[in-house]
């Protein structure tokens, strides 16, 4: 859609400003004092290199546009927003960075992880340095100091938030015999994939002058819905596979997905034979363990509990499409907003 096409295309620009492809003289001044010994650019662009890498081959980018949607859903004057897009999407690249070294991931967006290509050191600098890089953006906005400190309050809050859901996941993920409670995975969730749509929502509507607690009822509405989309992401990895990645490798992962858990609450007692089939495929790998998870994945098919994980999924993002429109006023930005919801619904139909 045109709609689309426009906005991502001033995303994309806003994003190789802040992470060029090539370290410049605007990057460096944005860096270092006069005061400083200049650094070579070729030990710059090695050190980024793992970030470009992985920002050049593309994404969703729905994070960003929903910054740009709220905002513009909220009032907001025209292109204001781009200049702080790549704060939510260099987070987002960063996390995938380290979150594919902790899961010991081979493939990302179709590709070798990036760690895979770089090593480990320098795509963990990568990773925690485009946390940090776009920040510059917020000092240098042309907007009061209390909306500025508001943004970067909202910013470090949930990059908290992110890295706490983070380290509960791969704490289940490390003791296969941890099943945690639903109420508990979905809040798992809203802290770690929530957080920046959460993040997202906030920025766009306080830019447009939004009060906070507006700013914090989109955010919350967000937030729901990215917990939505990490449960759909979680059942087309066990379906048809997501794109750029393996199917099953959450099997191999020994991800508590809520398909898993759902099955652990009605299966009690057979659920050590799943557990063993994820121990197995866990200690082979792929594509050695690949009928350790091709099994795995049919159990949990049989039991009704990948359906029943998507129609959970499902009704959350329907109640988050209805709060939506009490939120905002009719417009071309609120469509929008409610067709990136919509997409993501797709995927399980």
């Amino acid at each position: 859609m045109s709609q689309y096409k426009d906005r991502l295309e001033k995303i994309e620009e806003a994003l190789y400003e802040v992470m060029p492809p090539s370290a410049n003289d605007d990057w460096m001044a944005g860096m270092t004092s006069s005061r400083e010994t200049e650094v070579p650019i070729k030990m710059i662009d090695t050190f980024h290199a793992p970030g470009v890498e992985l920002l050049s081959r593309g994404g969703k980018r729905w994070r960003p546009l929903v910054m740009v949607l709220t905002n513009e859903s909220a009032g907001g004057q025209a292109d204001e927003i781009y200049p702080l897009t790549p704060l939510v999407e260099l987070a987002h690249n960063g996390s995938l960075i380290v979150d594919d070294i902790e899961d010991k991931s081979v493939e990302r967006r179709g590709k070798p992880a990036v760690h895979l290509l770089y090593g480990e050191d320098l795509s963990i600098n990568a990773g925690n340095l485009m946390y940090f890089n776009a920040t510059g953006l917020v000092a240098r906005l042309d907007k009061p100091a209390e909306l500025r400190f508001s943004i970067l309050d909202s910013y470090c809050e949930n990059l908290r938030r992110l890295h706490f859901g983070q380290g509960l996941d791969i704490q289940w993920h490390n003791d296969h015999d941890q099943i945690p409670a639903i109420d508990v995975y979905l809040q798992m969730c809203r802290f770690k994939t929530g957080a920046l749509a959460r993040f997202a929502a906030q920025v766009g509507v306080l830019v447009a002058g939004g009060s906070r607690p507006n700013a914090d009822t989109a955010g919350d509405i967000w937030e729901r819905i990215g917990v939505g989309f990490q449960i759909l992401d979680d059942v087309k990895n066990l379906t048809t596979g997501n794109p750029g990645k393996q199917r099953g490798d959450d099997v191999v992962e020994g991800k508590k997905s809520l398909p898993v858990i759902m099955y652990y609450n009605s299966h009690k007692e057979e659920f050590p034979v799943l557990a063993r089939l994820f121990d197995k495929a866990g200690d082979l790998g792929m594509p050695a363990g690949v009928s350790c998870v091709e099994e795995a994945i049919s159990i949990l098919e049989k039991s009704g509990s990948i359906k029943a994980a998507g129609e959970h999924a499902l009704s959350m993002m329907n109640e988050a499409l209805d709060d939506l429109k009490n939120l905002f006023p009719q417009s071309e930005a609120l469509d929008l907003q409610q067709e990136i919801v919509e997409s993501f619904i797709r995927k399980m139909l």
